[in-house]
């Protein structure tokens, strides 16, 4: 499978993926396909760069583009020796870089519900916790990676960083000290940034590990006897989109279908925003989109949709 990856374009809120599966030295690994660019031979001409990260193999230039590229097996800590009549190039696009992951083969697409993503275990996890989900199909186990991850460890600079403490000298009109922020997202890593960043500004917060945990807590305040309106208990939500069990866009859509949530603000957090993934936030209710490396903008956007 080459050139360009993009599979059939999922309808917006039905809580499905689709991920490109490849493997390593015979272990086999997913990306989601939103965040694929495109897939090419390893056979292109890659230069050496400079005094660079252990794990770059070095740099391309595709179509005048200059793409750095990560040894994904040099990184993984897995033997594995290059061939480029078969290893492959995953071109991706994510936290608004672009960035070659070889590999050693791309196998094929797999369209599966988020409920089939099981989240890995202390024992299943690697040392660095770059796994970020496990899918079993048929006899195979596959390991979603966080690639924002590992592109960070590789280029700390390139990494989310919490904002520092002027950044929130503005005065703001909004008392948040009374207001609760709901946050549903599976990196341990982002929700504590994203958390910090919140109590930093005068927000209290709740956390969901997962869509699926986000829409429980939201079920059962719905269910008290007591239970007037939302923002009794939450102000706004802010959602991972990718996560497990249930991601974000169906989070989103099953919150506005519920006349008792649907006032509910929510803004869709992700290293994956683009123009098509806005309008398919927008379809399913989405009050605002922002991507991770613009977390410093967070705080503004809360404060402009909070109830």
């Amino acid at each position: 499978m080459d050139n360009n990856a993009s599979g059939i374009l999922l309808e917006a809120g039905t809580n499905e993926l689709e991920i490109v599966e490849f493997s390593i030295s015979g272990a086999l690994y997913g990306i989601n396909i939103a965040k694929v660019r495109e897939i090419i031979k390893a056979d292109i001409d890659i230069v050496p760069v400079p005094d660079a990260h252990v794990s770059i193999y070095g740099a391309i230039n595709l179509r005048g583009a200059i793409i750095p590229v990560v040894n994904l097996a040099q990184h993984l800590k897995v033997n594995c020796p290059f061939d480029k009549r078969v290893n492959r190039i995953i071109i991706a696009e994510f936290n608004k870089i672009i960035i070659g992951f070889l590999v050693s083969t791309v196998a094929r697409i797999h369209r599966l519900s988020w409920k089939t993503v099981e989240q890995p275990s202390q024992m299943l996890q690697t040392e660095q916790g770059y796994t970020v989900g496990i899918v079993k199909i048929q006899d195979r186990v596959i390991f979603l990676l966080d690639f924002e991850k590992i592109s960070s460890h590789i280029n700390p600079r390139a990494h989310l960083r919490a904002p520092a403490a002027d950044e929130y000298s503005q005065p703001s009109t909004v008392d948040r000290a009374s207001k609760r922020i709901l946050v549903a997202e599976d990196s341990d890593f982002i929700r504590q940034l994203i958390v910090d960043h919140l109590h930093t500004a005068g927000y209290n917060t709740e956390i969901a590990t997962n869509g699926e945990e986000a829409w429980a807590k939201l079920a059962a305040i719905t269910a008290l006897a007591n239970f007037q309106n939302v923002e009794q208990y939450y102000n706004l939500m802010i959602t991972d989109i990718e996560m497990p069990q249930m991601d974000g866009l169906h989070l989103i859509k099953r919150i506005k279908e519920d006349p008792r949530l649907r006032r509910m603000p929510c803004i869709a957090f992700s290293s994956m925003i683009s123009k098509e993934l806005v309008f398919k936030c927008k379809s399913v209710g989405s009050d605002g989109e922002i991507s991770k490396p613009e977390i410093n903008q967070l705080v503004a956007l809360v404060d402009a949709k909070v109830l």
